[in-house]
């Protein structure tokens, strides 16, 4: 039977989960303070699918490790940055592996995050009184997927000037709100120099700030759990990292046996490529609705993302609404099915739709 929503397990004395008399503890130990890691949780956050908020968590720290590295060699000017990705993949040392780790560590990302909150959703865990840490979950989604198109449009080739002109037609129709994505923003400075500084500093800093958001209120408010808390957290902690291990090591043999491309430079006003495949979703309505769809697909997927906690409140004796469910069932269906055929859908034109 599923955890009914909203109670607090018992949590196990203290005592009890202390390591036995006469134990010494290592020097790392003791000067890092690492007895902090000692705390109560409950046993099934040793299971895999409480694991995957955790795994998106290393992921991340493999996309800034690898990030930083890649940038040693990265020019932001719009003449020089293709050529720079190519300085990259032919003449950096392990340079075509490190940028596959890169590419290959935001897939995986992507893929866990989205993992973690379907199966949170699941369990209704954005209930009072962990709604604060469903919206920072959101938040670091909507960042993720931000880097992801940054991240793309950084690469200064077809695929990734493409996706720069539907970004500035997408401004375009949304105002004032579009404004810091308009060329004419400011003449100082390229779009594509600002969008390298937003990937590398803006939005990692967003990033890490809404993680330890979440991680501060896991760690107070616990995980969704009626059993009591008969495990600590140093347990836990060695199996997710022999996980995240195994994580990293696909990422790595995926880098090295299948390194993502690179297209030519990008020509304007030619559209003959499809979107990083987190995004094939939105290409798919992008067909059916033009250049609106765009930005209509984000806002209600990420809009019903949000208002969840609001329109779902445990009443004793009810279940989830079945309008959450259904709503949450078809977006669901929009998401998946969208990227899976968009792989197969044709190619079109969108700009100027």
């Amino acid at each position: 039977m599923p955890d009914r929503v909203g109670t607090e397990p018992p949590i196990a004395d203290a005592a009890s989960l202390a390591p036995p008399p006469g134990r010494r503890r290592g020097l790392l130990h003791e000067r890092f303070a690492l007895h902090g890691l000692e705390y109560p949780i409950a046993p099934t956050a040793n299971r895999l699918r409480y694991m995957l908020g955790g795994l998106t968590f290393f992921g991340i720290l493999l996309l800034i490790v690898t990030g930083v590295l890649l940038d040693q060699f990265y020019n932001a000017n719009p003449i020089a940055a293709h050529d720079s990705i190519l300085y990259i993949v032919t003449k950096v040392p392990l340079g075509d592996w490190l940028r596959g780790l890169h590419y290959w560590g935001a897939s995986i990302v992507l893929v866990t995050v989205f993992l973690h909150m379907s199966y949170v959703f699941w369990r209704r865990s954005y209930v009072r009184p962990r709604e604060v840490t469903w919206w920072a979950g959101v938040a670091l989604f909507l960042v993720l997927f931000a880097m992801a198109f940054t991240g793309t449009v950084l690469r200064a080739d077809q695929e990734g000037g493409e996706a720069l002109e539907h970004a500035v037609a997408g401004a375009g129709m949304s105002g004032p709100l579009g404004a810091v994505l308009s060329p004419d923003f400011t003449t100082s400075t390229s779009l594509l120099s600002r969008l390298h500084s937003l990937h590398v500093s803006l939005l990692p800093m967003i990033l890490i700030a809404l993680v330890a958001l979440h991680f501060w209120l896991i760690r107070n408010h616990g995980i969704n759990a009626t059993e009591p808390k008969t495990s600590v957290f140093a347990q836990h902690l060695p199996k997710l990292t022999g996980y995240a291990l195994f994580l990293m090591g696909l990422a790595g043999t995926l880098a090295a046996f299948f390194p993502p491309g690179l297209g030519y430079p990008s020509v304007a006003g030619v559209e003959v490529t499809k979107p990083f495949w987190p995004f094939l979703w939105i290409y798919v309505v992008e067909n059916t609705m033009g250049m609106v769809g765009m930005i209509a697909a984000p806002i209600i997927i990420f809009g019903f993302l949000f208002i969840v906690p609001l329109i779902d409140r445990p009443r004793e004796g009810h279940g989830r609404p079945r309008l959450v469910m259904a709503l949450a069932l078809v977006l669901l269906a929009l998401y998946v099915g969208g990227i899976i055929y968009g792989v197969f859908a044709p190619h079109k034109q969108h700009l100027g739709m």
